[in-house]
C-alpha cells in the first residue's frame, strides 16, 4: 500500500506558491462616527493606529473600529500611508464584527485608490486577501477562490509571504471542498505552473467521477494527456494524471468500485492572517486529501468518494445539523472526523442515530465512545493514555508492589492518572497512591499529602501526567527533597519537548518514559526529512495534525482493502476486529473495542 514515488511528494500539496485580485467597484456608504468621538482631541495618527492594532489583537473589535474610524475622520496633516492602513484595519474590524458587507466596501475604496502615492504595497496585498475572505463569507465561493489564487500566485511584497502561502492554501481548499467540477476549471485557467494546473484538473476529474458524469470525465481526458507531456510537471502529479487513464479503463470494464466517506472538519478562512496559527481543521484536511491522492495513484480502480462539510462556528449551524445534512446529501458508509471532542460528541450522536460508524482522528473525551458503539477514537482517551502507561510498566514487571501517580490538577490529566492506577490495581498492585498538584501560584506553598505519603519510599513506578513546566519543576523538587525513589518514571505530553528534557535532565537520573500524540521514534527519520524538505516542522503539534488526517484515512483504506463490508453493522464489526495497523505516524489497535489502545512511547535515557 505504500509507494516511495508517492511519498517523495507526500507533502507537496502543502507547498504553496507566490496574486493580485482585482477589487470590484461598489458604492460606499460611509461609516459615521459619533459626535462624541469627532469632538475628542486629535492624537498622533501613528500612535492611534498602533493603539487600534493592540485593541484588535485583544479581540476588542468594536473599540478598534472606533479608533480606526477616528483616524479616517481626522485626516488633517496625516500621511496617506497611515490613512490607507487605518482603512485596511477598519475593514478587518468590521469583518470580525460580522459586518462583512461594510468590510468589503472599505476594501474596495482602498483598492480603487491603489495607484495613489504613498500607499504601501503590503497594504494593497493584504487588502486583496481580505477582500477574498469577505467574498467567501458572503457566499461568493468561486470569486473568492479566484482572488485567493491570484494573491497566492503574485509576487509578495517583503513581509507578506505568509499571506501568499495562506492564500494559495485557501484557494486549493475551496476548490476541493466547495466548488463544482465546472467551477474548478476557472481556477485551472489562472494557475501558472504545471503542478498547480494538474492539481485543479485532477480535482475537476474526480468530481466528475463522484457525480457519475462519465461523459464529462472522458471528454476531459485529452487535457490530462496533454499536460502529462509537460517537462515541468513533477513526478507525483504525472503519476496522478496517469491514473486517470486507469480510472477510465475501470469505467469501461464496469469495475470501478466506490467507497463513500463523509468528512467533518472545522474548516476556517481567517481574514486576519496574523491572528493565530492555522486552524487545526485546515491542517488535518491536507493530510486526508494527500492520502486520497496517493490512493488514487495506487488503486485507481477504487474511487474514494469523499464529501467534506465544515463544523466551524462560522457556518452558523450546529454540528448536529451539519452532520445530518452531510449524511442526507452524501449517504456515506463511514464518517471521518470531527477533531475536537465537543464537536465529535455531537456528531457521534447523529452517527449513532443514523447507524453510520464515525471515526475521530484526534478527539479524546471518553464520553464520545462510552455507551456508543458507533463512535471510534483513533486518539486514545485520557483514561486510556494512563492505561497505556501502566501496560508499558507491566511489560517490565507483572505485579508492581508500589506505584504512585501525581497529576497536575486538571480533569483530563487526573483521568490519565486514575486510568494508570486502575490498570495496575487490576494487575494486582495493592499499594498505590494518587495525588494532584495545582499550577496556581497561590497553591505553591501548600503541602502535598500524596508526596508526604510516599516520602522515603522506593516505588516500582511513578507516573507524572503534567503539562505545566512549573508544576513539573516543583514536583521533581519535592520528590528529591522527600527522598522518594523509583524504578521507572513515566510522563506524558509536555515531557516530550526537548527544552523540558534539557531543563530537568539532572533531576531524572534514571531517565523517563513518556507517551505522546505527536512524537515519533528514530524510525521516522525518513519522514522527518520529507517534512523538512517541504518547509514543515516535524515532531511538533501543528505538523502532527497533517498526520492525524493522513494516517486516519490510511488506516481506513487499509482495512477496507482486506475486509469487504456490505453495511454499517458489518463495518462496525470490521473496525472492532481490525488488526493492529502501523501507520507512518502512529499505530492503531482497537483490540475489540472502539478506542485505540496504542500511543507513541519514547524513552529518554540519562547521560550519567
Amino acid at each position: 500500500m505504500k509507494s516511495p514515488a508517492c511519498f517523495s511528494c507526500l507533502l507537496g500539496l502543502l507547498i504553496l506558491l507566490p496574486g493580485l485580485a482585482v477589487g470590484e467597484t461598489i458604492a460606499y456608504k460611509p461609516v459615521v462616527a459619533s459626535a462624541q468621538l469627532a469632538a475628542q482631541s486629535q492624537p498622533i495618527p501613528e500612535a492611534s493606529l498602533a493603539q487600534g492594532k493592540k485593541l484588535f489583537a485583544r479581540h476588542e473589535y468594536a473599540a478598534a473600529q472606533k479608533v480606526f474610524e477616528s483616524i479616517l475622520i481626522n485626516t488633517a496633516n496625516q500621511q496617506p500611508k497611515t490613512l490607507y492602513a487605518a482603512r485596511l484595519w477598519l475593514a478587518k474590524s468590521l469583518f470580525m464584527l460580522n459586518n462583512t458587507e461594510d468590510a468589503a466596501l472599505q476594501l474596495n475604496i482602498l483598492l480603487n485608490n491603489s495607484q495613489a502615492p504613498g500607499l504601501d504595497p503590503r497594504t494593497i496585498y493584504s487588502a486583496h486577501f481580505d477582500l477574498a475572505s469577505c467574498r467567501l463569507k458572503l457566499g461568493q465561493t468561486l470569486p473568492a477562490a479566484l482572488d485567493y489564487l491570484n494573491v497566492g500566485l503574485s509576487a509578495a511584497p517583503a513581509g507578506t509571504d505568509n499571506i501568499r502561502v495562506l492564500a494559495l492554501r485557501n484557494a486549493k481548499l475551496i476548490a476541493s471542498t466547495m466548488l463544482e467540477a465546472d467551477e474548478v476549471s476557472a481556477l485551472e485557467r489562472v494557475a501558472k505552473t504545471s503542478d498547480l494546473q494538474a492539481f485543479f484538473l485532477n480535482e475537476r476529474m474526480q468530481k466528475y467521477l463522484k457525480s457519475n458524469n462519465y461523459k464529462a470525465f472522458r471528454s476531459t481526458l485529452p487535457l490530462a494527456k496533454a499536460l502529462i507531456a509537460s517537462p515541468s510537471l513533477s513526478k507525483f502529479f504525472r503519476q496522478l494524471l496517469e491514473s486517470l487513464t486507469l480510472q477510465e479503463k475501470a469505467i469501461a470494464a464496469n469495475s470501478l468500485k466506490e467507497i463513500r466517506i463523509g468528512i467533518l472538519l472545522p474548516l476556517e478562512f481567517p481574514i486576519y492572517q496574523y491572528s493565530s496559527a492555522l486552524p487545526a481543521g485546515n491542517l488535518v484536511y491536507p493530510g486526508i486529501h494527500t492520502r486520497t491522492l496517493i490512493h488514487q495513484i495506487m488503486q485507481p480502480e477504487v474511487l474514494l468518494n469523499t464529501a467534506t462539510a465544515s463544523t466551524s462556528e462560522e457556518t452558523g449551524k450546529s454540528v448536529a445539523s451539519v452532520s445530518e445534512r452531510l449524511i442526507e446529501k452524501h449517504r456515506p458508509m463511514i464518517i471521518l472526523g470531527p477533531i475536537f471532542s465537543n464537536e465529535t460528541l455531537e456528531a457521534s450522536q447523529v452517527a449513532k442515530q443514523k447507524k453510520i460508524p464515525l471515526i475521530s482522528p484526534t478527539a479524546t473525551d471518553r464520553t464520545i465512545s462510552s455507551g456508543n458503539s458507533w463512535g471510534f477514537q483513533l486518539n486514545p482517551t485520557h483514561e486510556e493514555r494512563g492505561r497505556i502507561a501502566a501496560r508499558e510498566l507491566l511489560k517490565k514487571t507483572s505485579k508492581p508492589t508500589a506505584a504512585a501517580a501525581l497529576s497536575e490538577k486538571k480533569p483530563y490529566l487526573e483521568e490519565m492518572a486514575k486510568g494508570f492506577l486502575d490498570e495496575l490495581m487490576r494487575a494486582g498492585t495493592k499499594n498505590i497512591v494518587f495525588g494532584t498538584i495545582s499550577a496556581h501560584p497561590k497553591d505553591s506553598n501548600a503541602p502535598i499529602p500524596a508526596i508526604e505519603k510516599i516520602a522515603g519510599m522506593t516505588l516500582e513506578a511513578l507516573y507524572l501526567p503534567m503539562d505545566d513546566p512549573n508544576v513539573i519543576d516543583r514536583t521533581l523538587s519535592l520528590l528529591a527533597s522527600s527522598q522518594t525513589d523509583y524504578h521507572m518514571l513515566l510522563g506524558s505530553e509536555i515531557w516530550g519537548e526537548p527544552d523540558v528534557i534539557s531543563r530537568f535532565e539532572k533531576r531524572i537520573p534514571k531517565g523517563i518514559t513518556f507517551f505522546s500524540d505527536y512524537h515519533t521514534g528514530p524510525a521516522s527519520a525518513n519522514m522527518a526529512e520529507i517534512a523538512k524538505k517541504h518547509n514543515l516542522v516535524w515532531n511538533i503539534p501543528s505538523s502532527s495534525y497533517f498526520w492525524y488526517g493522513h494516517d486516519s484515512l490510511d488506516f481506513l483504506v487499509s482495512l477496507l482493502s482486506i475486509k469487504q463490508v456490505k453495511d454499517g453493522k458489518a463495518l462496525l464489526k470490521a473496525l472492532r476486529e481490525a488488526p493492529v495497523f502501523q501507520a507512518h505516524y502512529s499505530s492503531y489497535n482497537f483490540a475489540g473495542g472502539n478506542v485505540n489502545r496504542s500511543m507513541n512511547v519514547l524513552r529518554y535515557h540519562a547521560k550519567h
